[in-house]
């Protein structure tokens, strides 16, 4: 009686709860913009901890499925314990930063089953998701005109010591992850645009969104842009109507992303890398002469290019970068010159060896090897990234994922993940006859976004353990959950605000 009760008050809120929780992230993300140059983001991080807590005992008290909820937290839970056990037996050096890396990991999940029950307790809630982003992307684009109109904007690269400022940011602290948010967003009005059929709204749309993308600069951003106006494109070929019209803008925007790619910012970006990627093979070329162009193929290393090579790492890695930031030195005295040339296949290629992001890859696979088969079942301690105050933290998430979270935790968190995708996916083949009046573009544009997500959470990272992308992509899940799970009603409704109609299928 009382759970009714609760659910009778709190149901009718569903909508603004979601309108809420969406529409804050972008002025949470200016706050820690801000927040991150006093050297602290607590606020911030407790004000979206509390946000999850809240809207997650919301869901789980108005749901009719407490089940799901249940069966989530006991795998949070126990996972976590055997976690911290093994932690225990190895010795613990950060419990309280190996929970807060633990807490940014599982907000997919909680985030995903409290969208997913807003969504069932108010209708329409579904259509009015994607308008939620439109306004996310119109209130980042307004914090960049004023970041630029009060003469301090943010760039996406930054490089003093070359006097180099360069890509679009505004007051977001990290160019990565919001690349991945501006990707979502565009995504997301554009589909909120689609579905108010009007080509002049759709055109007033991909004018600001994709501009944005070419101008961040990030190959995330560029190659995210030329993705979804392809994928859109296809969508919108498939669904029919009157939507086709949608596919000559997005045909011109991928016109002008290929056509303008020589003159962009990334590849001003490129140029720029390349530039410092010079600076050390040269000293590199003139070490290893003969046998510069050298390629590991496997087996044992010639004796006298193995000293070249030894050279090479020793001498020229082991000192400090331009900035001020060690290349393989502190790898070289953790885990010493063989191992970490081994790591690295003998190359001595300085575009590869210069990475910051290989090279945190390559700290991240050697204690990996020094791990026993708990430990790499269970996940390693956040800490243990952490070489001589340098911190190893892994860019690329799934990698990340992997090793501290293991074999265990890492498959639980891709089989959940994967799991609505999967669902799509065979939704769409066990209706191939149907195709049409399946993959509607919302079904199609959800997906993509999930796509986009975890695309750059492999290939870009900053995504997976970054709430305010964590969000988004919860919301691509769970929308892709009603709209699979109750596909007939949702995509007959969609149709007929397009004026078209559709075979339905005979209720059983």
């Amino acid at each position: 009686m009382e759970s009714s009760l609760l659910r009778s008050r709190l149901t009718p809120r569903c909508g603004e709860i979601m309108a809420a929780v969406l529409l804050i992230q972008p002025p949470l993300d200016v706050l820690s913009y801000f927040m991150q140059h006093y050297g602290s983001t607590a606020i911030t991080t407790s004000l979206r901890m509390a946000m999850l807590v809240a809207v997650t005992l919301l869901g789980f008290a108005i749901s009719r499925h407490r089940k799901a909820y249940i069966a989530c937290f006991a795998v949070i839970g126990a996972f976590w314990l055997l976690h911290a056990l093994n932690c225990l037996r190895l010795g613990y050096k950060d419990p309280m930063g190996d929970i807060a890396e633990y807490f940014k990991l599982i907000q997919f999940p909680l985030w995903t089953l409290a969208f997913i029950t807003l969504l069932q307790n108010r209708e329409g809630l579904d259509m009015r998701a994607a308008g939620f982003l439109a306004a996310n992307l119109l209130t980042v684009l307004l914090v960049i005109l004023i970041s630029y109109a009060v003469g301090m904007p943010a760039y996406t690269y930054a490089i003093p010591s070359r006097d180099v400022q360069v890509g679009v940011l505004g007051w977001f602290a990290i160019p990565n992850s919001q690349s991945a948010i501006v990707s979502i967003l565009v995504l997301g009005a554009l589909l909120w645009a689609y579905c108010q059929e009007r080509l002049w709204l759709f055109c007033v749309v991909c004018l600001p969104g994709f501009g944005l993308l070419y101008l961040t600069g990030t190959r995330l951003a560029y190659y995210s842009a030329i993705i979804m106006a392809l994928g859109l494109i296809v969508l919108t070929l498939i669904s029919g109507g009157r939507g086709r019209l949608c596919c000559i803008p997005l045909i011109v925007i991928i016109a002008l992303f290929i056509g303008f790619k020589d003159i962009s910012i990334m590849e001003y970006r490129q140029s720029l890398s390349q530039d410092s990627f010079d600076l050390y093979q040269e000293p590199t070329d003139e070490i290893m002469g003969d046998d510069k162009d050298y390629q590991y193929s496997g087996g044992d290393v010639p004796p006298e290019i193995l000293d070249k090579i030894t050279r090479v790492y020793e001498d020229v890695y082991s000192r400090q970068s331009f900035a001020q930031k060690p290349l393989l030195g502190d790898l070289l005295d953790r885990f010493g010159t063989d191992r970490v040339m081994k790591s690295y296949n003998y190359t001595t290629k300085a575009s590869v060896l210069y990475d910051v992001r290989v090279k945190k890859l390559k700290v991240t696979s050697l204690l990996w090897e020094e791990g026993d088969f708990l430990t790499r079942l269970l996940g390693f301690e956040a800490s243990s990234v952490h070489l001589n105050g340098t911190n190893y933290d892994p860019e690329n998430d799934f990698p990340a994922l992997l090793f501290y979270c293991g074999y265990l935790g890492c498959g639980l968190y891709v089989c959940f993940a994967g799991y609505f995708l999967a669902a799509a996916a065979w939704h769409c083949i066990k209706n191939i006859r149907q195709l049409p009046d399946v993959l509607t573009v919302p079904l199609g544009a959800w997906s993509m976004i999930m796509v986009l997500g975890l695309g750059a959470a492999q290939f870009s990272g900053q995504v997976l353990r970054k709430p305010s992308v964590t969000v988004y992509i919860s919301l691509a899940a769970a929308q892709l959950y009603l709209l699979i799970h109750t596909s007939t009603k949702l995509h007959a409704r969609f149709e007929r605000r397009r004026g078209l109609t559709i075979k339905q299928r005979p209720v059983k």
